[in-house]
């Protein structure tokens, strides 16, 4: 393997892909600046002590606030180190556009289903699904043959287990069943456990 900008197309690591907490919505502030609340914090050390994560060998997040403040929380009861990736930031839309429920889960269902364009300004979900992959392939660089907890978001999250399970044609509906703090585990580019 040259090194470089090519990319061992094995994964070696077996990485748990983790949607970060409950999220404390803040309309007065863009979505990348939400905190997770006191009931998340709670969840997460309690998730924390679960077996599959007490053998957790390092921890990278998006850049996005609720995911940090997952990991750190994670980070506090497992002591391993911490790494930062915004390739894991959720599908990127422009702030200060303030969304009723209904109308962001339409932007969302366009979002996931017409992955070529992005509604009203947002990422497409091709771009979105494709620095996703990228940062994926980019934790075989940094480590080998490790157990990896992966910190990012629902939308992108879905977009990527749909694409390895091929249920594309679902999406939106497999993102309406994702809970704050579902994970999934991915080894060598397959779904051990899927996230829904």
């Amino acid at each position: 393997m040259r090194i470089g900008r090519e990319v061992k197309e094995s994964l070696s690591n077996s990485v748990i892909l983790l949607r970060h907490a409950e999220t404390s919505i803040n309309p007065s502030l863009p979505a990348h600046e939400w905190s997770i609340t006191a009931d998340g914090i709670r969840k997460t050390r309690e998730l924390a002590k679960s077996d599959i994560f007490t053998k957790i060998d390092g921890i990278v997040h998006s850049s996005e606030r609720k995911a940090r403040q997952t990991a750190d929380t994670f980070a506090e009861a497992l002591r391993v180190d911490l790494y930062e990736l915004p390739e894991f930031d959720e599908l990127r839309r422009p702030a200060g556009m303030p969304l009723s429920n209904r109308e962001y889960r339409l932007l969302v269902r366009e979002a996931l289903t017409n992955l070529g364009r992005g509604p009203s300004g947002w990422e497409s979900g091709a771009q979105a699904l494709k620095r996703f992959s990228e940062a994926m392939k980019r934790i075989n660089i940094m480590f080998y043959d490790k157990n990896i907890l992966v910190v990012s978001h629902g939308i992108i999250l879905t977009l990527y287990f749909s694409q390895l399970r091929n249920l594309q044609s679902i999406a939106f509906e497999r993102w309406t069943q994702m809970p704050f703090l579902a994970w999934g585990l991915v080894r060598d580019g397959r779904v051990l456990i899927d996230i829904i």
